[in-house]
């Protein structure tokens, strides 16, 4: 048996590979063309295609663009799987050969890409009655000869192969770091494995139940990337934030719980999907780690919470830890994508961090972070705990719109999500004469919120103002109309969301026709019991 023979029978010793046949994967050739090659600014990028597989009497050809210095030898490398599943574009692959690696990025073989193929990959999370007829398997498929590609190149050093990926591109990476012993390292961009405890695809509109127990336990013994982490040593790691739109977290939790090699965390409070600029380049650092002999990550331990209500965890590594906070979240499991996290500074002593959870008595989550001198984030898994004190109001006080509402010129939170911003003068936004739609609310559902704000217009006026939430594909809303005077005004709706595992909260508000209002000051907070 050669060396690679050997490693692919180690990876599942007394378990046969339910799906993949690596051996019979990589053995055609890969007929690799390059079919451009382009220097800018030292870069050399060219574009290739190479076989993947035989697909009954469909051969099927992948393109990719190959970016590295100029003059590269035996380099680190590393595939970036495109979020969405794009098609591949320099971007990610320049980015790579700045930092010193060689990069790929492939089209994967999706209708209308420049690779053949024509499966529909990225529209949905599908198994069907043959995991390999599965459309997710032919990319994976793609990404094992994309490896292969990676390794017949010069530029390459064949044993600083790593893989990196963004949604999509995250779930391929986690998938890929279980199926293929050769990468030494993977980053993945919110996506994850453990699919089965829920996600976007098959839970938005509530328990569905074409996916029943029935389904989701052949997803998790087939397809799903987190099926194989027990059995790699390929150090792999996760960013994401707490409220991911597509992969939920006790999905990411699950996926990270079972990993057996090396493994990091980095979660940010109440962010959806995407990641500030900081923690965007620690996805590269973890790469620099295990493909460059970087300085380590720091590790953190698993939180504990002690009975007066302390939650400590601890942490080691040759970097410089400045600050701590934990995260908090109350209430029953699921509303993962809408749920308000509350962040609580920790004190850090001789490598040990601890915070007081607050008094409330409903129970709920709470994840550590340590933060070090660049702004990089380590995380603690996700710890259930009980009601802290049981005559406490439900939840401690917060607001469901800080991420968003100091409407300051920045608006970073809104501009790294992609949502839309407003004009702003101070500390007021101004609406115009069309309707505007703010958020996203984060909140406990099942627990009594208002709603209030700041209004401001130059002459009397009526607005409509309108709370409008999905749960578990159910639309509910609370719409109230308000006579303002000229001058500032204070609103406020009361509002009750429904205890669901999928949920979404909006704010419109209607203009009057005679001219803009400004906003300010805008706040979702529970109701303390009198």
């Amino acid at each position: 048996m050669t060396g690679l023979t050997l490693l692919l029978a180690s990876c599942f010793l007394g378990q046969a590979e339910p799906v993949f046949d690596l051996k019979a994967i990589l053995a055609p050739p890969l007929n690799v063309r390059v079919l451009k090659t382009t220097e800018k600014d030292g870069i050399v990028t060219e574009e290739v295609m190479f076989h993947s597989e035989t697909d009954g009497k469909k051969s099927v050809d992948i393109f990719a663009l190959f970016c590295y210095p100029k003059g590269a030898r035996k380099l680190p490398a590393f595939i970036w799987n495109q979020g969405g599943l794009y098609q591949a574009t320099p971007y990610f692959p320049e980015l790579g050969a700045k930092r010193g690696y060689a990069t790929l990025c492939i089209d994967f073989p999706i209708p209308g890409y420049r690779s053949t193929g024509g499966y529909p990959i990225n529209s949905g999370v599908e198994l069907g009655d043959d995991p390999r007829q599965a459309p997710i398997y032919h990319g994976a498929v793609a990404l094992l000869r994309a490896v292969s590609f990676l390794e017949t190149r010069a530029e390459v050093d064949k044993e600083r192969i790593g893989m990196a990926g963004s949604s999509w591109g995250g779930f391929y990476t986690t998938l890929m770091a279980g199926v293929d012993p050769r990468l030494k390292a993977a980053s993945c961009m919110y996506g994850c494995g453990s699919l089965e405890l829920g996600n976007n695809w098959w839970d938005t509109q509530g328990p569905d139940p074409k996916r029943n127990d029935a389904f989701r336990k052949r997803w998790a013994q087939t397809l799903d990337p987190t099926l194989r982490l027990s059995k790699s040593k390929t150090p792999i790691a996760w960013f994401t934030g707490t409220n991911d739109t597509f992969y939920w977290l006790p999905s990411v939790m699950d996926s990270h719980a079972k990993a057996d090699g090396p493994k990091h965390l980095s979660l940010l409070a109440n962010y959806n999907h995407a990641l500030t600029p900081i923690i965007d380049d620690q996805v590269f650092a973890w790469l620099d780690v295990h493909l460059k002999g970087a300085a380590a990550f720091l590790t953190v331990s698993l939180l504990a919470i002690t009975k007066d209500r302390h939650a400590t965890w601890r942490f080691d590594g040759p970097r410089k830890a400045v600050s701590a906070r934990i995260m908090v979240s109350y209430g029953a499991p699921g509303n993962w994508v809408s749920r308000h996290w509350l962040e609580i500074p920790a004190q850090i002593k001789d490598q040990s961090c601890t915070a007081m959870l607050p008094a409330a008595s409903l129970p709920g989550y709470v994840i550590g972070t340590v933060y070090d001198d660049k702004g990089y984030a380590y995380s603690t898994p996700m710890v259930r705990f009980d009601a802290t004190d049981k005559t406490a109001p439900p939840v401690p006080a917060y607001d469901g719109c800080s991420m968003w509402n100091k409407f300051d010129a920045d608006q970073q939170f809104l501009k790294l999500h992609g949502y839309p911003t407003l004009s702003v003068s101070g500390s007021l936004a101004t609406i115009e004469k069309s309707k505007a739609t703010l958020g996203p609310i984060l909140f406990t559902d099942g627990v009594p919120h208002v709603f209030r704000a700041r209004v401001v217009v130059k002459e009397a006026a009526r607005i409509t103002v309108t709370l409008q939430g999905t749960f578990d594909g159910k639309t509910r809303s609370e719409e109230k109309t308000f006579a303002l005077k000229a001058s500032s005004n204070e609103i406020e709706i009361e509002f009750t969301p429904s205890v669901a595992l999928s949920a979404s909260l909006r704010v419109i508000v209607t203009p009057p026709e005679k001219g803009p209002v400004q906003l300010g000051n805008v706040r979702f907070e529970p109701i303390t019991p009198r």
